[in-house]
This record gives C-alpha cells, structure tokens and sequence, in this order.
C-alpha cells in the first residue's frame, strides 16, 4: 500500500489493553490492512495464551467513525499517565493511535484514575465487540431462528429509509422475503443475506448496517460479522 493511500486513512493502527482487578485481560487492535480494509483484533487472556479471541476485516469508514468518535470524546489530549486513586480494586490501562508510523502517535496509560471521557471510549469500543466485565456472550452467528424474533421492525425502519431514497427498494423487498422464507433455517438466511449484501455500493452497505444496528437484538458489530463474514 503506497504512502498517497495511507494519508488518506484516518490511522494506521489504534490499541487498547485492559487488566482489572479479577477479570482477564482485554485487547483490541485495529490497525491498516489491505486494500483500504482494517483488520480488527479481540482477544481476552494473557497475550501469550488468550481464552478467546477473533480476527475480521472491517471498512475504513468504521476506523474513520471510531477516530471521530474518540477526537470528540478528547482521547487524543489525554495526558501520557495517570496513576491510582482509593478507590477499590485494581486497574491498568493503556491506549495508543498511531496516525503514521515513526511521525506522530498519541499514547496513555495509566491504573484506577482514569481521564475524562473513559467509559465513553469504552462504550465506542463496545460497539467494535471489545468485551464488556460480565457482560453476555456475543450471538453465534449460526444462531437458532429465534435471534431474527422481533427484528421484523428494523427491516420497515429500512423500508422507510427506502422510501426516503435510503437504499435499493428492489436490494430491500429481496432481504424481507429472504427473512420470512428462511426464519427456520439461520444458516441459509446467512448465506442469501450475504449474497444480497455483496450486491450493494459501501455506501449503501454502510445505511443498512446502521439501519439494522438500530432495530436492537444485535450490535453493527455483530451485524457486520454476520453479513461481511
């Protein structure tokens, strides 16, 4: 990938790292990869043995949406380190984006004090499947028919966006057939799904992962696993 191409991205690579009192370590990378693509790196457990962890390509406009995000928040005007206050238990942390490598990067680390705005970057990196403390397990994508109950509204949420001009009306009808013919067999809702969504422009993809995100019953993140693979 040429340099012209890495100016244009948002960043070359973003991490977090997060140890708390009686929890195991969390990670998340997401850093430049092919073709305009960013991979994206979970992982909890130590880094020499992670209990789990994923790996997926994720479009440049969601690194684009994360930087914006965090540039709001005030991530990058974080001091360098921030050491423990008393409040119970332990933490430790660090996050670093690096928007070109050897040229500039930002980077903080720091225990229990944390900086202003740090649960909002958490709630951002949730959204990126970043584990929650206790929180549920993500959705097999090979899920059981009952993860599509209810979700029948976020699919006329779509139709109203198509009748604004949103997205395809020919893309849509096709996915709401799809999804009353297949509600018995989620793999095969998977696969046509897929095919449907390979057929829209990243503009479009990017309306109906939101459109989709915003109906409930499973994050973008998810979302984009399910549809993008």
């Amino acid at each position: 990938m040429g340099d012209s191409h890495v100016e244009k991205l948002p960043f070359e690579r973003f991490s977090f790292t997060l140890v708390e009192d009686k929890r195991p370590r969390a990670a998340l990378r997401l850093s430049v990869g092919e073709q305009g693509m960013y991979e994206l790196h979970v992982e909890k457990g130590s880094a020499s043995n992670p209990i789990s962890q994923f790996t997926r390509q994720v479009p440049s406009e969601v690194a684009q949406r994360l930087k914006d995000s965090l540039q709001d928040i005030g991530v990058f005007a974080w001091e360098e380190s921030y050491g423990d206050s008393f409040a119970p238990g332990q933490r430790r942390w660090s996050v670093t984006t690096v928007f070109k490598e050897g040229v500039f990067s930002v980077a903080s680390r720091g225990g229990s004090d944390t900086p202003a705005g740090f649960d909002q970057m958490l709630e951002e990196l949730y959204r990126l499947d970043f584990p929650r403390p206790n929180g549920p397990k993500a959705p097999s994508v090979q899920a059981d028919a009952h993860l599509f109950d209810g979700m029948d509204a976020g699919f006329a949420q779509m139709a109203d966006l198509m009748k604004d001009g949103g997205l395809g009306g020919a893309d849509l009808s096709e996915m709401l057939s799809v999804l009353e013919q297949a509600r018995s067999d989620p793999y095969a809702l998977q696969v046509r799904m897929r095919d449907e969504f390979k057929r829209l422009p990243p503009d479009e993809q990017e309306k109906l992962l939101d459109a989709l995100a915003s109906a409930g019953g499973a994050s973008r993140a998810w979302w984009e696993r399910f549809l993008r693979g």
